[in-house]
């Protein structure tokens, strides 16, 4: 019983840490707002959490959870060779910084903030990267590096551009357009995949 309390806690605590970080962002967020909106003392949030970055990383790494997902999806694609199901897959990444959004813009202020928290989160895109085991199997295995880095950089890029247009709004690039391009580079970046001679 004492246990299903606590994650009971734990979980309202989570639930009005991402309605505070929502509508605060993470520098205006406090210990003591997350408390308050979760109708708990500052001591029980640190029951459960060191500071306002564990409990955003803690929201992060449940929203992140199915990420894996989308990057096979992406992989498949890539093995395929087919334009048409990369740029769907990739299409389909976008549509998780849509899902994501409301936690993607103070997670992108506390890594700014706090460089503490970007070194932890810093391998993200090798890891990524490394979930595309079959288009990474199927390159000549002289070029996997370069392809391994080569992911890594696009998945930066394809990052960098979903925030701007998905997250934050920005309309001087149509996603149409954007994902025409992106497709394009991705398909004239990587090295293709065999068979070897």
């Amino acid at each position: 019983m004492r246990e299903e309390l606590r994650e009971v806690t734990r979980q309202r605590l989570l639930s009005a840490a991402e309605a505070v970080f929502q509508r605060d962002g993470y520098s205006g967020t406090t210990v003591g707002n997350i408390a308050s909106t979760a109708n708990v003392s500052r001591a029980t949030f640190y029951v459960h959490f060191t500071d306002k970055s564990d409990v955003l990383m803690t929201l992060m790494r449940a929203n992140l959870a199915e990420t894996p997902d989308y990057w096979r999806e992406v992989d498949a694609a890539l093995v395929l060779g087919d334009r048409d199901a990369l740029r769907a897959s990739l299409r389909n990444t976008l549509n998780w910084y849509a899902q994501h959004a409301n936690l993607l813009r103070p997670l992108r202020e506390a890594l700014a903030a706090n460089p503490t928290l970007a070194q932890r989160v810093e391998g993200s895109f090798a890891g990524f990267a490394d979930e595309m085991t079959g288009y990474l199997a199927g390159v000549r295995p002289q070029d996997r590096d370069r392809a391994h880095l080569r992911l890594q950089l696009l998945m930066i890029q394809l990052d960098q551009l979903a925030y701007r247009i998905v997250v934050l709004g920005q309309k001087s690039i149509d996603r149409e357009v954007m994902l025409d391009e992106v497709t394009d580079f991705w398909r004239l970046t990587l090295p293709p995949v065999g068979p070897f001679r």
